[in-house]
């Protein structure tokens, strides 16, 4: 099978996951409106605990897997990626079904905990997914493996679309029978949507692998737990915070005699957590380029070089999800409005109010997702992973004490809390271990200053009572004001305008008019010249 190169690949990998984020978004809208805000409260519910049975059943399948059989390729032993495939498959089947078993015998005390009895069927809808995740991750880490990005993209993209034609046919033709069974067929979409996925990559199998399938199986002397394991736990904290949370924020919203719980707690992770973290997955494309670059510079002991492309990173991060914020905080109300219409006035009320405090993060978790690409990229996973512990467990106090009296939206900013310590924290690590960049830092409070701008533009949004008219003048006003101000406060170079869709005209432009004449030996955030 012809490998591709990693760069292409990892670019292929990374459009493939983002249009799955934006596509998965645009589910969660479209389910909201079909569920309402209790139903979509139940279906998140269910989701951290599945979520955590995959991060330790397979998640790390793919990494670990396509390590090995990468190795054992480049040694020209086709007949040991045979018996890893055997082992691996024989392991995904296994914990595939425990965890489907686990999760339908723990499906009657999960919903007790989360006090809401009925929510057990909604486990058992979803259980069979963890059979079918583990096994396709088998597959998935085999392409890898061999250098192919692709299968893995497109089954990512085909699970998604699956979802949301037939979760949103299942939806339809239960709700006669209630609310739960509506979610309970939703889940089982989620289901039926990794079979799909599954046979994807399995049929693929099929027909890329049939050389090496008539290979002897050799055994290799890859040890595949060595790598699993510490991988796994790697894994762990996000989705094990994710979980508890889950089962206290419903508990204490009761607790301090809030009414609708299970609907603040769905709006919040439904509605809300869907628009935040639409725009956050463009910072995910910086994040997987820059991984392989930083580690590059570093196995060459370049400094200089580190410094400059995480300079650019951050510049490029806080440029994309600068506009974004301002448009959530400003036009949150007419967003809600528009695609939210099912929701009755107090819940649309409260999701333009957390869209808007929630908008933060934003920013914060773009920054976030690209200093950890970073430190993982310098060799610095274990202080990324003590930092998030950190702002973890900061946030689980703070709700404790917190939500019973302020209700949801002090689980709202105890998340950017949690957030905010890991950002902190990383920076600081960071820091020490590279050096303060001071050009870097200039650079932000331009954009900080072109995004203060961009929202003195937007203003008359608020006046705007047409939401269609209101969203269409935020992006058309607000973008252009946005990208002058750039211009004008010198925040971007020629390199990073190339980088904007139509990036190479309006460069080439700009060098006509003059604009980068002062700027040719700008430094790009690392004092030591254009990298």
């Amino acid at each position: 099978m012809k490998k591709r190169s990693f760069a292409c690949g990892a670019i292929i990998l990374a459009v493939c996951s983002i249009l799955a984020k934006l596509l998965g978004g645009v589910y969660r809208i479209a389910l909201t409106s079909a569920l309402g805000a209790e139903g979509i409260g139940y279906y998140q519910l269910v989701f951290p605990f599945f979520a955590l049975a995959l991060a330790i059943s397979s998640n790390a399948i793919p990494v670990t897997l396509s390590r090995q059989i990468s190795g054992e390729l480049a040694l020209g032993k086709g007949g040991s990626v045979r018996w890893l495939m055997k082992k691996a498959l024989i392991y995904a089947i296994a914990a595939g079904f425990v965890g489907m078993i686990f999760t339908i015998a723990l499906s009657r005390l999960m919903s007790s905990a989360q006090s809401q009895a009925g929510v057990y069927i909604c486990y058992i809808a979803i259980s069979p997914a963890i059979v079918f995740v583990a096994v396709a991750n088998v597959f998935k880490g085999w392409f890898l493996g061999h250098g192919n990005t692709t299968p893995a993209g497109i089954s990512q993209i085909v699970e998604v679309v699956a979802k949301l034609a037939i979760g949103l046919l299942i939806v339809g033709a239960m709700q006669s029978r209630g609310l739960m069974q509506a979610v309970a067929g939703g889940l089982l979409a989620v289901s039926i949507s990794e079979f799909i996925s599954l046979l994807v990559v399995f049929i693929w199998y099929l027909a890329a692998g049939k050389e090496e399938r008539r290979l002897k199986a050799e055994q290799s002397d890859s040890r595949f737990f060595a790598t699993f394991l510490p991988i796994t736990a790697s894994g762990l904290i996000f989705p094990f915070i994710a979980f508890i949370d889950s089962i206290m924020v419903v508990n204490l919203l009761n607790f301090g005699g809030h009414s609708n719980a299970v609907s603040q707690y769905g709006i919040l992770t439904g509605p809300v957590a869907s628009l935040i973290n639409m725009p956050i997955v463009l910072a995910m494309s910086i994040s997987v380029a820059i991984v392989p670059a930083i580690a590059s510079a570093m196995s060459g002991y370049d400094v200089v070089s580190v410094k400059s492309k995480t300079a650019s990173s951050i510049k490029m991060c806080l440029m994309i999800s600068m506009p974004f914020f301002v448009g959530a905080i400003l036009a949150s109300a007419s967003l809600t409005r528009l695609l939210y219409p099912t929701l009755d006035g107090g819940q649309k009320d409260l999701t333009s109010y957390l869209l808007a405090v929630m908008s933060v993060n934003i920013i914060v978790l773009s920054l976030l997702e690209v200093l950890n690409a970073v430190l993982q990229g310098i060799g610095r996973l274990r202080p990324v992973l003590i930092n998030i512990a950190i702002g973890g467990v900061v946030k689980i106090i703070l709700e404790l004490i917190l939500v019973p009296r302020f209700g949801i939206v002090a689980s709202g900013l105890s998340t950017i809390t949690f957030y905010l310590i890991a950002l902190v924290l990383n920076g600081a690590q960071y820091n020490t271990l590279v050096g303060k960049n001071l050009n870097l830092f200039k650079s932000i409070s331009k954009i900080l200053l072109s995004g203060a701008i961009m929202s003195l533009s937007i203003i008359p949004t608020v006046f705007i009572t047409n939401d269609v008219l209101a969203l269409i003048y935020t992006a058309l006003a607000g973008g252009s004001v946005y990208f002058i101000s750039l211009l004008l406060t010198r925040a971007v170079d020629e390199r990073e305008v190339a980088m904007l869709p139509l990036g190479n005209k309006l460069s080439r432009l700009l060098s006509k008019l003059g604009y980068f004449k002062e700027r040719k030996n700008y430094d790009n955030g690392s004092g030591v010249g254009m990298p």
